[in-house]
């Protein structure tokens, strides 16, 4: 696909779409990737709040390895299907 073609696409999507929340986090979104804004000014602060937690809980050792985490979630998905 061609940048030009790229282009058209999103612009297509653009103007195709009246959810502003969607306008607003593609707006931040492109701020933040050609460095116009930085990400974490983009985010709400309910999330910076939550990423403040996991660092926190991470910093003092609270955490869980991602296989631990792999594996509750299989045996959710198993438990599920069995219902």
């Amino acid at each position: 696909m061609s940048v030009a073609q790229m282009k058209n696409d999103l612009h297509r999507m653009v103007v195709e779409t009246d959810d502003p929340d969607v306008l607003i986090q593609m707006k931040a979104f492109f701020a933040s990737v050609l460095g116009d804004q930085d990400w974490w000014d983009s985010i709400s602060e309910e999330e910076k709040q939550l990423i403040e937690l996991g660092q926190s809980d991470a910093d003092e050792g609270r955490k869980t390895s991602f296989e631990v985490i792999r594996k509750k979630v299989e045996q959710r998905l198993e438990q599920n299907k069995r219902s």
